[in-house]
């Protein structure tokens, strides 16, 4: 299987209005090429550092289906139960989103003035915008800035994101479980449960379960092909 990936992607993360295209660009093509994703979504199996990237998320389970470290690229596959990312969170990186099947309500808020980045209070990330992303639709997100989304089961997106260009991701305060927090959180021993809370490793019999539920939505070709 020609893995054209690897020789071909090229992302511009400093003008995230070329990042956005050029993503689009791989993505589109990698949606319609149902050979390499099958493909590419076996190989997590038996490359013990991308199935180290495997995931189950509280909204969500995710694979890296590749990635090239020395530019900072990863390509991974989520897919979402029909569990909400209900707290506004911005992200440690920027990144790319294509929806593959299903659908959701994208909550985009603005961070106002004086909370460009960092800790924030959900009075200091006022709604922006609502949208309704679907099968096709394809949105890039900067690293700083905030959103939520309301998915239905079975949505399934390829994610291209870029490097890290925060040390973590934030979450409304307001909104989340607190203990001990200071005015310095990072001297005062704050516990704080994030909004990733619940996230461990995913385990080879939900990998393999992931795989037959995307052949069953005819993303990938049937499992025993």
């Amino acid at each position: 299987m020609d893995n054209w990936l690897a020789r071909e992607v090229t992302i511009d993360w400093s003008d995230l209005r070329s990042a956005h295209r050029q993503c689009r660009s791989v993505l589109r093509r990698l949606a319609a090429d149902r050979g390499l994703l099958t493909a590419l979504v076996a190989g997590v199996r038996d490359d013990a550092a991308l199935f180290s990237d495997a995931d189950h998320h509280p909204v969500m389970d995710r694979l890296t289906l590749w990635r090239d470290d020395d530019r900072g690229i990863y390509l991974r596959l989520h897919m979402s139960p029909g569990t909400n990312e209900l707290i506004p969170h911005d992200h440690k990186y920027s990144f790319t989103s294509y929806i593959l099947s299903g659908s959701y309500t994208h909550v985009w808020r603005r961070r106002a003035e004086g909370a460009y980045a960092g800790d924030f209070t959900s009075d200091q990330a006022p709604l922006g915008l609502v949208t309704h992303e679907r099968a096709g639709s394809c949105y890039t997100l900067g690293y700083s800035l905030v959103h939520q989304t309301v998915m239905e089961a079975d949505t399934v997106t390829l994610f291209m994101r870029g490097p890290r260009e925060q040390r973590r991701s934030y979450a409304a305060l307001d909104m989340l479980d607190r203990q001990n927090v200071g005015a310095d959180s990072a001297s005062s021993g704050e516990v704080v449960k994030r909004h990733t809370e619940g996230a461990r490793s995913l385990r080879p019999d939900e990998y393999e379960e992931l795989r037959g539920r995307l052949a069953a939505l005819s993303l990938l070709a049937p499992v025993d092909e």
